[in-house]
């Protein structure tokens, strides 16, 4: 028996389903297995948020604002002189700061008018602080305002105006409740105030006090006054001079020696002073050269000699002998003078003046004069002894080197110096 070939289609048929079968089965667990599919190129990361600089106050991490972004409240008493102000939205953060002031003004009106001087001023500030730091929530301000008109402002910022005047610059939206600019940055009553009762007075004194080089200095002080005092001052030779002193203020004016011998000084609200020059008690004299007084006798003259320093003073004096006429003899500073008498028996002449030789001072004729044979200068008899004679010339030389000097010094009357002689 012939049997037929056997035919590969079937056997395929069955491998190929298989295949597919189990094909299908695996491509159903990786779908229930696999992880979410990828992000395409165009999704956007979700980003971590950052706190706003105004989160919540009171949290873990504080938050900090700029100043330029704090806000505030206040409060203000204009009449009397106090203020207050609460950052609300702070603190401030590290390195940021905001001044305030509150000024107290002395004005000429109830009204705005000018010129108004500053009374009294408070100056504070509000500082940063680094994360997890307390800043300061609330400033505190108080001035004194004046019993008279005045005005009060209550300002961001620490620049003020003194004088106030037609010229000078005004607070305009830096006054704190302003509606615009960095004032309306705070919610409250607008703080400025007008007011007052009174015209302000100045309360206007004079101080004077002397050197000893001759000059005057006057101080001029508006201590307690609440309005400035004007000061009109006239001195010697002519000198006149007008100063304005503000209040609570005081100003010096320094006369010279010509200007200060007769000094008038007035000013509304007080009564003229008068007076000049006054010596002080601790002025010290002036030291003054000791003058070289001296006399010596000659066989033939009496000569005294006087050498005056260059920081002496003039000096003046008279010489009067027993015999004769007297002779008087001024020597100027850094000058020497003499004055002689021909000698004689019994010869004295006394010194008066700013010298002063205490008495009678004798010429006492030297031991080796040569003898003249009668009863002169040289010769004769002295006390009943016999005259001397046959001299030499060294030994009258000798005789006249003999000098007799005084040099003591009494005291110093109206500038003079007085030296009594001694023989």
């Amino acid at each position: 028996m012939i049997r037929p070939q056997l035919s590969l289609r079937r056997p395929l048929a069955v491998t190929a389903a298989a295949l597919a079968g189990l094909a299908t089965v695996l491509a159903c667990t990786a779908a229930a297995s696999a992880a979410p599919a990828s992000p395409t190129p165009t999704a956007t990361p979700t980003a971590t948020a950052t706190p706003s600089p105004t989160a919540t106050v009171g949290s873990d991490d504080p938050s900090c604002v700029a100043a330029a972004d704090a806000r505030y409240t206040h409060t203000f008493d204009g009449l009397a002189g106090k203020a207050s102000i609460t950052l609300t939205n702070g603190p401030l953060c590290r390195g940021q700061e905001q001044e305030l002031a509150l000024v107290s003004y002395v004005t000429p009106s109830a009204k705005f008018a000018v010129p108004q001087y500053v009374l009294d001023k408070s100056i504070k500030k509000f500082t940063g602080v680094a994360p997890g730091e307390l800043g300061v929530a609330t400033l505190d301000f108080a001035v004194e305002v004046p019993n008279c008109y005045t005005q009060v402002d209550f300002v961001f910022g620490s620049k003020l105006i003194d004088p106030l005047t037609d010229t000078s610059d005004r607070y305009g939206d830096r006054k704190v409740g302003s509606p615009t600019g960095i004032g309306a940055r705070s919610t409250g009553p607008r703080a400025w105030f007008n007011g007052g009762s009174g015209t302000c007075s100045a309360a206007p004194e004079v101080i004077a006090e002397s050197d000893c080089d001759g000059n005057v200095e006057l101080t001029l002080v508006n201590r307690s006054g609440n309005a400035d005092a004007t000061f009109t001052i006239t001195g010697s030779g002519g000198f006149t001079d007008k100063v304005t002193v503000p209040l609570r203020k005081i100003e010096k004016r320094k006369l010279s020696a010509g200007e200060a011998q007769e000094i008038t000084v007035a000013a509304t609200g007080m009564k003229d002073f008068t007076g000049g020059w006054q010596k002080p008690e601790d002025c010290q004299q002036p030291e003054v050269g000791t003058p070289d007084a001296s006399y010596e006798s000659t066989c033939d003259k009496m000569v005294f000699r006087i050498s005056n320093p260059e920081d002496g003073t003039p000096l003046t004096s008279v010489f009067t002998p027993n015999k004769g006429e007297p002779k008087k003899l001024t020597v100027e500073p850094g000058r020497t003078g003499t004055v002689s008498f021909p000698a004689s028996k019994g010869l004295t002449v006394t010194v008066t003046g700013d010298l002063d030789s205490g008495g009678p001072l004798k010429w006492e004729q030297p031991k080796d004069c040569p003898s003249t044979g009668g009863g002169g200068a040289g010769g004769g008899d002295q006390d009943g002894g016999l005259p001397v004679t046959g001299a030499a010339a060294g030994a009258i030389a000798a005789g006249a080197a003999a000098l007799l000097t005084a040099g003591a010094v009494l005291f110093v009357i109206a500038r003079r110096r007085r030296i009594r002689f001694t023989a």
